[in-house]
């Protein structure tokens, strides 16, 4: 069997009928001329289904003769709808799943992070089970195509956010912390309940000191500036690209 092309392979299945010890002078086998083979349309296999099927004569010469033989060819289609539903649709859902990730602000760092490394995850264990049905070779098949190229979908935006997060700098790590942007360019002096109101406001009067110097903030609205433009690229690049792979892939196998 080859499975160059599987899930969208066709298989040659031959079954032969030969004279074990007569040799052609004293048996002949000879199809009938009507309906040489009959195939009973209610007979059906799970995962394949027979495409074409034909008659042959298969006389092979050996060193003690002639033995006549017949052959039957079937050629049987693999159904593409249990690895439809159980391969290309759930690593394609993965691969858009990663995709969120672009919507995400960039000071949520773990929540990116998490994502993706969850969908790289998940789809390689989708990998690992799509192949236990199939015996070790070592050339690459349909499947191997699509879910490798799956992966790099996956790994692509996880290091499009390592991108992203180095064009934030270390100025973003306080946002990954909780702060807001106001809390990153000053710093609000903390007021205790229960102090007269007249303090209070004397209080906030007071000027507010920022915590981090001029060249940094500016550093940072610039390296952010760049981070979202990168997201917002990707929100339609990956997707695209995504698209381009598949009228590829299944213009070429099917």
């Amino acid at each position: 069997m080859k499975f160059e092309t599987y899930p969208h392979d066709t298989q040659i299945c031959t079954m032969m009928i030969e004279s074990l010890s007569h040799t052609d002078h004293d048996l002949v086998f000879i199809w009938n001329m009507t309906d040489p083979l009959v195939v009973n349309p209610e007979i059906e296999l799970p995962q394949l289904d027979i495409s074409n099927n034909y008659t042959t004569d298969c006389t092979i010469e050996y060193s003690t003769g002639n033995f006549t033989c017949l052959a039957v060819v079937f050629n049987l289609r693999r159904r593409l709808g249990y690895h439809l539903f159980h391969t290309y649709i759930p690593s394609a859902l993965i691969v858009v799943m990663s995709w969120i990730s672009f919507w995400i602000k960039p000071e949520a760092i773990p929540a990116r992070v998490t994502l993706g490394v969850t969908s790289l995850l998940t789809l390689a264990t989708q990998n690992t089970q799509s192949q236990q049905s199939l015996p070790p070779v070592s050339y690459v098949k349909a499947i191997d195509v699509w879910m490798s190229s799956c992966s790099v979908f996956v790994f692509m935006s996880l290091m499009e956010f390592a991108v992203v997060n180095n064009y934030m700098g270390p100025v973003a790590t306080k946002a990954m912390k909780g702060y807001s942007d106001e809390d990153i360019s000053v710093d609000v002096n903390d007021y205790r309940v229960g102090l007269p109101t007249k303090v209070i406001m004397q209080d906030m009067e007071r000027p507010r000191y920022s915590t981090v110097s001029q060249p940094q903030y500016d550093t940072f609205c610039n390296g952010r500036s760049v981070a979202l433009c990168i997201d917002q690229f990707s929100r339609f690049f990956f997707p695209f690209s995504f698209l381009i792979l598949n009228v590829v892939y299944w213009s070429t196998f099917l």
